[in-house]
């Protein structure tokens, strides 16, 4: 049987696939903050140098090496392969000092606050109570406080829940430990965070 002219002519159509959306490689990453307080022992000036380096250097030094404040970057934490012995794995952290820019999907992200002690440091952070007192966000994000172990306490970081993160003032080689310690605990309340969300879905599941 002989096709007619305009079957044999006839092209296969082409159809456009929707390509699959780029995602953004931030997505993800668990995200710290700092206090953008200048007087603040952290802050983005020295943040990548403490927590990949292990290593204290005052912010001025920083500026004086010609460090160029950033609002927002991301540092590398080595630690060791869970499967792998002798192997090394690197985890991505995002670091910002305006939690303003943050948009709604991102606070999900937000794994850890370094906090400098005045209350203005989260004005306008959701979550806060009725006067201001952000309390309630330290149920969800594990806040930290970095300090000279020489110098006073503010009050306020002795009233909230806050992990206290103790350096020297003159003593350098101790500071990998007191980071190391930082890290330990950021895991730990990761881990617990996790297993309560696992939780929830499983009992919404038998609901």
């Amino acid at each position: 049987m002989l096709q007619s002219k305009k079957t044999q002519m006839q092209k296969p159509v082409q159809q456009d696939v929707a390509k699959p959306a780029r995602r953004d490689h931030r997505s993800r990453t668990p995200i710290i903050i700092v206090p953008s307080a200048t007087t603040s022992l952290i802050t983005m000036l020295n943040v990548k140098t403490l927590l990949e380096e292990y290593k204290f250097l005052p912010s001025e030094e920083m500026k004086r090496l010609g460090v160029k404040r950033q609002m927002d970057m991301v540092i590398q934490r080595r630690k060791p392969h869970p499967t792998q012995p002798g192997q090394t794995v690197s985890i991505p952290y995002r670091v910002t000092d305006s939690p303003m820019r943050l948009k709604p999907p991102e606070w999900k992200q937000v794994v850890a606050v370094f906090v400098s002690g005045p209350a203005w440091q989260f004005k306008g952070w959701p979550g806060l109570t009725s006067d201001g007192s952000p309390v309630n966000i330290f149920s969800k994000i594990k806040a930290f406080h970095l300090r000279f172990e020489e110098s006073r306490m503010d009050p306020n970081i002795q009233k909230w829940d806050v992990h206290l993160v103790q350096i020297s003032q003159n003593r350098r080689h101790l500071d990998k430990q007191s980071v190391m310690r930082y890290w330990e605990t950021l895991d730990r309340s990761e881990h617990e965070r996790t297993c309560f969300v696992v939780s929830r879905q499983n009992i919404s599941k038998q609901v």
